[in-house]
């Protein structure tokens, strides 16, 4: 079933058209990824989603439930939760107050403890620097808390925007390896944005790839893997 829709969606930023009809969605339960390189489209697309960009035409819809004019704060209340590229922490605040702040819808906040006890099982680092400035965290730590700040606020869909970029290959390994969990173990929806596709691919359930704004191209993770065109354009064989 489909969690989250986005139907004949137009977008751009002032005279410039970013994105043209744009149909995707993503489903209950699996993770969804978006490929493409950099200036394709992909936060522009999870910038309508989220609620920071109004499309110019088209519709956004959380379980069939039309969220178009919400803005970003109303979908993160109904579950639309986003974790930013570049991390958006509060460097001056510490890991806890960076992750209270994540909690601070209604619901969240009911579901605080058991919210900071997953944050804390799946990042442990986190927990053993509960009391250090978000600043001073390593690049890794600083994702790890950019996600569990995320998580505080109770997904029912998680976006991630390139939660790879500038981290060691160990370190995107692990980042992985945690979205995996989430939708394995907590059956949370991901739609995952990223340039690297490889990694991507190996959790991935199902897949588009967006190319000058436009879609060219969607299917299950084994279709896309064997896709020519994701060959030659993406993994270079």
């Amino acid at each position: 079933m489909a969690l989250l829709e986005l139907r004949n969606v137009d977008a751009g930023y002032g005279e410039t058209q970013v994105l043209w009809d744009i149909n995707l969605q993503a489903d209950e339960g699996i993770i969804t990824v978006m490929l493409g390189s950099n200036g394709a489209g992909k936060t522009t697309t999870l910038r309508v989603t989220s609620g920071v960009l109004r499309p110019w035409k088209g519709n956004v819809l959380l379980e069939g439930r039309d969220v178009t004019k919400l803005p970003a704060h109303k979908r993160v209340e109904l579950g639309i939760v986003m974790v930013p590229e570049g991390r958006r922490l509060w460097p001056d605040l510490t890991v806890y107050e960076n992750l209270e702040l994540g909690a601070y819808t209604r619901r969240a906040r009911d579901k605080f403890d058991s919210s900071l006890d997953l944050v804390y099982s799946l990042f442990p680092r986190l927990r053993e620097r509960r009391n250090q400035l978000a600043g001073t965290l390593s690049g890794g730590e600083q994702q790890m808390l950019a996600i569990g700040r995320a998580l505080m606020a109770v997904p029912r869909i998680l976006l991630m925007d390139e939660p790879s970029l500038g981290l060691a290959p160990k370190l995107v390994g692990e980042i992985m390896n945690v979205v995996r969990k989430l939708r394995d173990d907590e059956r949370l929806t991901v739609f995952l944005v990223e340039q690297n596709v490889h990694m991507s691919l190996e959790i991935a359930d199902y897949g588009y790839v967006i190319e000058q704004g436009r879609i060219v191209l969607s299917g299950p993770k084994e279709e896309l893997e064997g896709s020519e065109r994701i060959k030659k354009a993406y993994l270079g064989l």
